[in-house]
């Protein structure tokens, strides 16, 4: 079993992309000073100038931000659990700062959404799930640290709703 983190709602959500994944070709991991595997150096059949080697300057940046409308799990596993039609996968590793960004991607998408669901869920198992909702004014990192909590419990949810003015 994996755990699944993803968002939904009734308007389309951005991508976001890890800015510190660098795609680069075999030529230019060279160039880098990179160390590759022989079975990578010595396959004539490989285009050494294609982009085909993910590189990060600490293996920590791996793990930052991610919004991929390409999901990694099934649809199922969220059509389970929401009924909203736009949906990304959240690809990250929990930390304060990285919640204040999602907070941040959050306010930003509330501009034109009236809500949006965070969902984190166990893939092919569908229990029933716990959902709180909280307005935009009143979201903290503390109520995303559920992301990042090891374990699982049963699903979870949270639904933030604009904030009125």
């Amino acid at each position: 079993m994996s755990e699944f983190q993803f968002i939904t709602s009734d308007y389309p959500l951005k991508e976001v992309e890890n800015p510190y994944i660098q795609l680069l070709s075999i030529n230019e991991a060279i160039k880098k000073g990179v160390v590759l595997p022989d079975m990578l150096t010595d396959d004539e059949d490989l285009d050494r100038d294609e982009k085909i080697l993910m590189n990060v300057e600490s293996e920590e940046q791996l793990d930052e931000i991610e919004i991929k409308r390409d999901l990694y799990y099934d649809v199922a596993n969220v059509e389970a659990y929401s009924e909203k039609p736009h949906v990304v996968e959240l690809r990250w590793r929990y930390s304060d700062v990285r919640a204040e960004q999602l907070i941040e991607y959050i306010a930003d998408h509330l501009k034109t959404a009236e809500e949006v669901e965070i969902w984190k869920v166990w893939v092919d198992e569908q229990t029933e799930p716990n959902v709180q909702s909280i307005k935009l004014d009143e979201l903290t990192i503390d109520a995303l640290r559920f992301l990042g909590e090891v374990g699982f419990e049963r699903p979870q949810c949270l639904r933030v709703t604009k904030s009125t003015n």
